[in-house]
């Protein structure tokens, strides 16, 4: 049976098929291994080629009214062949920093002329009335988006996919962050870290909390929950119980859908499927519930005529920024009190 195992004639002698069966299987199962094998190098080529590209900043431009803001050159990411920027906004003073708010889409953030859609938060004046009114200074450090955004800003793939949004929100966090930190030559002592983002950048605000716990205080402007609905329901409970989620929706953001949402997403998710606003209510109505049947502290605002862009969440973005400064001066308060 085993010469006849390997010889050409093997189907001729039926009471070794089983055992050739065991050794094709055991074959097949060593290719198995061996491209898993090559599968997880290339993976580590592509991290270990993102991580040491060198990251160098300048100017953003010579105009005035871009005076405190510096870009980085572009940042190859080997998984989607695709290229970040980052984008960073410093304050009048940098002794210290008391606030950093990381951000996604961050060409939303400033300039018009780079904005996906036109429209921008006009960040910058908000920023010097909060810091003018608070006494609190901000760090703003914004990661640009590309083409491939649907793969690198969604952290709930479907199964057995490449998790894109994880590695980029790593990329960021032990990368990206770092080379501005060395570039201004500061640190974050004491410094309170906020992560922000609005619409499928929404989703990764949470991911990112949840990946690096230190960002504490989440804005998650319009999450698109769809992309990892119902999963981000059970997900947000990976949240520290010392996180504080500022959550946000409009109640006009329907438009976004092609179509009726009845014909898009499965309808027996629990949602409001009576028309597409209700749809997107509902399902950031979710997530807020989700995140207080979890016993995590969640601050939700909504506008009755918010749509699904920048002009809305500008507006949303300077009630919650107020709010959450006085938060954390409360906080700060009580710690110094010694009170628990």
């Amino acid at each position: 049976c085993i010469s006849a195992t390997f010889s050409s004639t093997l189907d001729s002698h039926p009471g070794c098929r089983g055992l050739n069966l065991l050794f094709m299987l055991n074959e097949l199962y060593q290719i198995f291994l061996n491209l898993n094998k090559i599968f997880s190098l290339i993976l580590f080529i592509e991290w270990y080629l993102t991580v040491n590209q060198e990251i160098s900043f300048t100017n953003y431009s010579d105009d005035k009214d871009f005076k405190n803001l510096f870009i980085s050159n572009e940042i190859f990411d080997e998984q989607i062949s695709e290229t970040n920027k980052i984008l960073f906004r410093i304050p009048n003073e940098l002794s210290h920093i008391d606030n950093l708010i990381l951000t996604y889409d961050g060409q939303n953030l400033f300039d018009s002329s780079t904005s996906h859609f036109g429209t921008i938060f006009d960040l910058e004046n908000m920023l010097q009335t909060i810091e003018n009114e608070f006494g609190k200074n901000f760090l703003i450090i914004g990661i640009t988006s590309n083409e491939k955004r649907h793969l690198q800003y969604n952290p709930y793939p479907k199964e057995n996919e490449i998790n894109h949004a994880e590695t980029h929100i790593k990329n960021i966090v032990l990368n990206f962050l770092p080379s501005v930190l060395n570039h201004l030559n500061v640190n974050f002592e004491n410094t309170n870290q906020i992560v922000a983002g609005a619409s499928m950048g929404g989703l990764m605000s949470i991911k990112t909390s949840i990946l690096f716990p230190q960002f504490r205080n989440i804005i998650s402007l319009s999450p698109a929950f769809w992309f990892g609905y119902p999963r981000v329901l059970e997900d947000v409970n990976n949240l520290s119980n010392e996180s504080s989620t500022y959550l946000y929706t409009g109640k006009k953001e329907g438009h976004i859908f092609g179509d009726h949402v009845k014909n898009i997403f499965p309808n027996h998710w629990d949602l409001d499927f009576s028309n597409n606003d209700d749809f997107y209510y509902s399902g950031v109505k979710k997530i807020e519930d989700s995140l207080k049947s979890n016993n995590k502290t969640v601050i939700f605002s909504f506008q009755e005529n918010g749509h699904h862009n920048e002009t809305s969440w500008a507006t949303a973005i300077l009630e919650i920024l107020g709010k959450l400064i006085w938060n954390l001066l409360a906080l700060n308060f009580k710690l110094r009190s010694g009170k628990k």
